[in-house]
């Protein structure tokens, strides 16, 4: 599943739309990203884009355990004729909700999309994603993460690098 940017850029404390969260998050925002950075290493991050036995997806036994990633980013125009920007990223799911560990230049954001499920979108819903504000759900993703690696560490081992 790809997620959807208006622009080259992260979104940090704002919706994809532009919009900004209410004041408690904000002022929360730098924590988190500094909290991302570290739980979330590009090195990483990077091992499981470009990993060396050529997936793009697996399952492992986490919470958000199904996970997809594209390694390249790419412009793209819409059903609704809007050009968007695909990031390179990592999602996950439990199969309800989609979260998004996405990556532009040297940073990485984490992204939850409420609307990635709809059938038929408007354009706001194709970039209704916002940053991840619950600790809950940031813990799950790093235990989601921190298997990911292993997985790709151990698929890599053998196919021989």
């Amino acid at each position: 599943m790809n997620i959807y940017y208006r622009e080259e850029r992260l979104c940090g404390g704002l919706s994809g739309n532009g919009e900004k969260q209410d004041w408690i998050d904000r002022l929360l925002e730098r924590p988190r990203q500094a909290r991302t950075r570290e739980a979330f290493p590009l090195d990483d991050i990077n091992r499981v884009l470009h990993n060396h036995h050529n997936s793009f997806g697996c399952s492992v036994k986490a919470p958000m355990g199904n996970i997809m990633w594209r390694s390249e980013a790419l412009h793209y125009t819409l059903p609704c004729d809007v050009e968007a920007y695909i990031p390179r990223h990592i999602s996950f799911t439990d199969g309800q909700r989609d979260f998004y560990l996405v990556v532009i230049g040297d940073a990485c954001e984490l992204r939850v999309w409420p609307d990635s499920r709809l059938w038929e979108r408007q354009e706001a819903h194709w970039f209704s994603h916002q940053p991840v504000t619950d600790y809950r759900d940031f813990k799950a993703l790093k235990v989601a993460f921190d298997a990911l690696l292993v997985h790709v560490r151990k698929e890599d081992r053998l196919a021989g690098h």
